[in-house]
């Protein structure tokens, strides 16, 4: 068996699976029936949207407003043309403000409203400490007896601060009451009138505007539920698909890699049975030379040599021999050995047969050859004899290319050698001639 070039084979990824048909239905499913339930959803929160009254005319909230305006400019005015006498008034109430501040201020800090009530306290104190109290408790009192009559130079000036703010206010009073307030209350009713039906149709606007809202709220959420269900199905297809083209790549790729294993397993058993026919071809070539050449000599003249015997032989013996030659095999040639034939082709010895026989023939010098042994002539380049009596020559030609091929087999066998040598070379120059062109093919690919 042939070894295979290795190679590593390609892995399949370990984040890729063999993809499983069921269970990707199966989600699928799963998103759609989500998906289907999602949007009744929706589509019920789109009619109730649908359905709700069209906003409502602010005709009439534009009236109010328009008119709430103009009673701003009128109360403007009016308050322009009694500038003075506002003016006035917001003095007094600006002093009598300050000065209310500055009675209250002082008063927290000191219990008493007035000095009458300052000097019924310290009459109180004096009397229980002149009938008789503890030390302890007559210095405390004598502290606030003390005390008492320091701050009550400032009861006299709070109480002609009190004086200052009654004045005041009679002031104010009497100013107000000079005012024509008639057109101003008017102007005021009607503003608040305008603004309390302004406040309601604002807070109608407003309770519609909310439940509105909610609505779009609600859509707003499912349309988002829906588009997480839409990427949901989008991915699982993406991922889906992804991982379908990797593991066919894969697939596709170990096709190939069993492929080009098989093509070098090919190619190898291919460069072995070159390898193996070059090697064969250079050990033939290493063989010596002219081997048949040499062994065609030797029996060739075996066989001419049985027409001249040692003793003589008549002529009829002879033609014997002649008409056993005409019966030999083709491309067989006839040795005589031991008064024995045996019929020589291809280096290997035969037993001749006697198919039929010869018809007999004159007694003549002619010699006749079978067409096998004339080829055989041929070969060596040797004349044919013709004749019985050319023998003699045709045997020393024989015995001279004998001596020829011996001479010239070690200069024939290297030569041999190095032909095949130089075959083996170009046949190899070429397989990597093709192995390159294919390289370059894959590449073009």
């Amino acid at each position: 068996m042939t070894q295979v070039v290795s190679s590593t084979p390609p892995v399949l990824p370990e984040h890729v699976k063999k993809p499983n048909e069921e269970e990707y239905k199966k989600s699928i499913e799963s998103i759609n029936a989500s998906i289907e339930k999602i949007q009744k959803q929706f589509d019920a929160v789109k009619d109730k949207i649908a359905k709700l009254p069209p906003k409502g005319d602010n005709s009439r909230r534009e009236q109010i407003k328009t008119e709430l305006a103009e009673i701003r400019e009128k109360q403007a005015e009016l308050k322009k043309s009694r500038k003075a006498v506002y003016e006035q008034l917001d003095a007094l109430n600006d002093s009598i403000r300050k000065k209310v501040t500055v009675v209250k201020g002082f008063q927290s800090k000191i219990p008493y409203r007035s000095t009458e009530e300052v000097d019924a306290r310290i009459s109180e104190l004096e009397r229980k400490i002149e009938a008789g109290v503890r030390i302890v408790e007559e210095k405390k009192m004598l502290q606030e007896i003390s005390l008492l009559k320091r701050n009550r130079l400032s009861f006299e000036d709070i109480d002609q601060q009190q004086n200052e703010i009654n004045r005041e206010r009679a002031i104010y009073d009497e100013l107000k009451k000079n005012i024509d307030d008639s057109e101003a209350k008017k102007l005021s009713d009607r503003y608040e009138q305008l603004d309390a039906e302004f406040k309601t149709i604002q807070e109608d606007q407003n309770k519609q505007r909310e439940a509105r809202n909610k609505l779009y709220d609600e859509r707003n959420r499912l349309k988002g539920l829906l588009d997480e269900e839409y990427n949901k199905l989008r991915t699982l297809r993406d991922e889906h698909r992804k991982n379908n083209d990797e593991y066919y790549t894969f697939i596709r790729k170990l096709r190939e890699w069993k492929k080009e294993q098989e093509q070098l397993r090919k190619v190898q058993e291919e460069n072995e049975r070159r390898q193996e026919a070059a090697k064969q071809e250079l050990e033939l070539a290493s063989l010596p030379a002219f081997e048949n050449e040499i062994a065609l000599c030797d029996n060739l003249s075996a066989f001419l040599e049985s027409y001249l015997s040692p003793n003589h032989k008549n002529d009829a013996s002879a033609d014997s021999n002649a008409n056993e030659i005409a019966n030999a095999f083709e491309g067989m040639v006839i040795k005589k050995k031991d008064d024995d034939f045996f019929f020589v082709g291809n280096n290997k010895k035969k037993h001749g047969k006697n198919k039929e026989a010869v018809k007999d023939t004159k007694k003549s010098d002619a010699l006749k050859l079978p067409l096998s042994t004339m080829e055989a002539f041929f070969d060596i380049k040797v004349t044919v004899p013709t004749k019985i009596s050319e023998i003699p020559t045709t045997l020393q030609k024989l015995k001279e290319r004998k001596e020829y091929f011996i001479k010239e087999q070690p200069k024939a066998t290297e030569a041999n050698r190095k032909k095949a040598e130089e075959r083996i070379q170009a046949m190899l120059k070429a397989e990597e001639e093709e192995e390159k062109e294919k390289e370059e093919e894959n590449k073009e690919q």
